[in-house]
């Protein structure tokens, strides 16, 4: 795993005094894949999802983003799982950024095919990823070229 901090912005503490966090962040993973496109995960990536999870509760909590951790877990793990499971290229490199107002989460991999949220029913065993994404996010989307899928989480007022 590659991790590339593009801005180490957080609580710092400085002659006793824990200052605020700056008004943006920005931190960036990049996660070498195991699995050829189209194949059934292997034991290294399906860990993946929960060592993402790992990241993105230190990361928030380190960034002061408490109130968030739980929707951005889950989130995350949509994202990520479909990425894993449905992406192209030898990578899949994760982004959160946080400003005042929201928590951005993007996971880019090389595949151009656009993902799609599907119809599904009680019985059906898969689909669900985007379902959920769309339902927790308050606004997403898929880049133009199809292979990157973003979120934005509001954050609480307190928590800005």
């Amino acid at each position: 795993m590659t991790l590339i901090v593009v801005d180490q912005s957080g609580p710092r503490r400085s002659a006793g005094r824990v200052r605020r966090a700056p008004s943006a962040r920005h931190y960036q993973t990049s996660i070498v894949r195991s699995t050829p496109a189209g194949q059934p995960m292997r034991e290294g990536d399906l860990r993946r999802p929960g060592q993402l999870r790992r990241m993105n509760c230190a990361l928030l909590t380190y960034w002061g983003l408490r109130p968030c951790i739980e929707v951005a877990d889950l989130v995350l793990t949509e994202l990520a799982t479909n990425a894993f499971q449905h992406g192209g290229g030898d990578s899949v490199t994760i982004t959160w950024c946080a400003n005042e107002a929201r928590l951005m989460i993007q996971v880019k991999d090389s595949s151009c095919v656009r993902p799609v949220v599907r119809a599904v029913d009680e019985a059906s065993e898969h689909g669900r990823g985007l379902c959920i994404v769309e339902a927790l996010a308050d606004e997403w989307g898929i880049s133009e070229d199809g292979t990157t899928v973003h979120c934005a989480l509001a954050l609480p007022e307190r928590a800005a």
